[in-house]
């Protein structure tokens, strides 16, 4: 037995070596296996702590700050000009601020009132359309059915109307019907009738035929009286002729009674300011809304200002005024500068720069202009 001893080692070592390939491919398996019981038994971190962290909620925007260092009368300028482009979330922040410093400002509550209020109780639904004529705006429109030359963003609003500043004529624009707008539209009607209707002929010499109305029935044309009084300088004659015949003036007949309200203005200045300012500013609305003279509505507009400089209205038509005149000048600019007229260009973004001061385009066309006469001047 003793001798059978080795012979059975030895049969047990080839026996192992035989068995070792097999263990040694099991020992990659047996690896992995280790690796992922060692986390297991190592740490009791539960799964959910090992997905990955939420995202951050999104930081909500700071509130909206009314411009730093504007005097009271700019904010207020700066929020009609934002209403004009449809920017109704900065002008109320600017109008909020305003009422800060001039709470008892009826214009900037009514602007606010045009933002905020719901437009069904800002007005009623039924209403009428009236088609937008030759140079009327929104604010026009505003002046003559709302009683209200500032209620254009509230009438905006009521026709859903982006941008108060972009709309064309010949479009409809739905008036709400009131009591007061209503007597508008008569009155409008009546106007528009009595200027359109002809002169009648003038009665031949001797006795009129059969069924020639009287002569004190035939309608004379109140404008012949009005130029006349206009060259004249008799200009409160002129103005009584024309509310007298409640006169609806095209564009060439707003230029001569705005020559006359402008005039008289400059009269009154010193015995009837109230009068002057208003008369002043009729001269700036007839300039720069029928006769589209915006250039010329400047002068009587900043006369309505000085003599009165809490006049909304005055404020807003002078401010339209500006910036349709610097943009004729600008244009007029660009035009040039195509055409390689470098003098010209600068000559009239001068004019530009001289309407509006803060004009970016014009400062930034007249330098590259400038600097391109130099370099040429130059070369020569």
């Amino acid at each position: 037995m003793l001798q059978d001893q080795p012979g059975r080692l030895g049969s047990n070592r080839i026996e192992n070596l035989g068995r070792l390939p097999k263990l040694l491919a099991l020992l990659p398996a047996l690896g992995f296996l280790a690796a992922c019981m060692a986390p297991m038994q190592m740490s009791a971190t539960p799964p959910m702590m090992l997905m990955q962290p939420q995202a951050a909620a999104p930081v909500a925007p700071p509130p909206l700050q009314p411009t730093p260092g504007l005097a009271a009368r700019e904010r207020f300028q700066l929020a009609i000009n934002q209403l004009q482009q449809g920017d109704s979330t900065h002008a109320a922040v600017e109008l909020k601020a305003y009422l800060v410093e001039v709470p008892n400002s009826t214009p900037a509550k009514n602007l606010l009132a045009q933002i905020e209020t719901p437009i069904e109780t800002l007005y009623p639904a039924d209403n009428f359309a009236v088609q937008l004529g030759r140079d009327e705006t929104l604010s026009s429109l505003a002046a003559i059915y709302l009683g209200d030359v500032l209620g254009f963003y509230g009438l905006a609003r009521y026709n859903n109307i982006e941008n108060p500043s972009r709309v064309a004529v010949g479009q409809n624009i739905r008036i709400p019907r009131t009591p007061q707008t209503l007597a508008a539209q008569a009155m409008r009607v009546s106007m528009q009738q009595a200027s359109i209707m002809p002169t009648p002929p003038s009665a031949p010499s001797g006795a009129p035929p059969a069924g020639t109305p009287p002569r004190a029935a035939i309608r004379r044309d109140p404008w012949v009286t009005i130029r006349q009084a206009v060259g004249a300088g008799r200009f409160d004659d002129a103005i009584k002729e024309a509310e007298a015949n409640r006169v609806n003036p095209d564009a060439t007949q707003a230029v001569v009674l705005a020559a006359a309200y402008a005039g008289n203005a400059k009269v009154l200045r010193a015995s009837n300011a109230a009068q002057a300012g208003t008369q002043a500013v009729r001269a700036g609305q007839l300039y720069l809304e029928t006769a589209n003279r915006p250039e010329d509505a400047l002068e009587p507009l900043r006369l309505a200002i000085a003599i009165n400089p809490g006049d909304a209205r005055a404020q807003m038509l002078l401010t339209s005024a500006k910036t349709k005149a610097a943009d004729i000048y600008y244009r007029i600019g660009v035009a040039a500068f195509q055409k390689q007229d470098l003098d010209r260009a600068i000559a009239a973004w001068d004019k530009t720069l001289t309407i509006d001061p803060d004009h970016k385009n014009a400062q930034l066309n007249r330098s590259q202009a400038t600097e391109l006469k130099q370099n040429l001047q130059r070369l020569r």
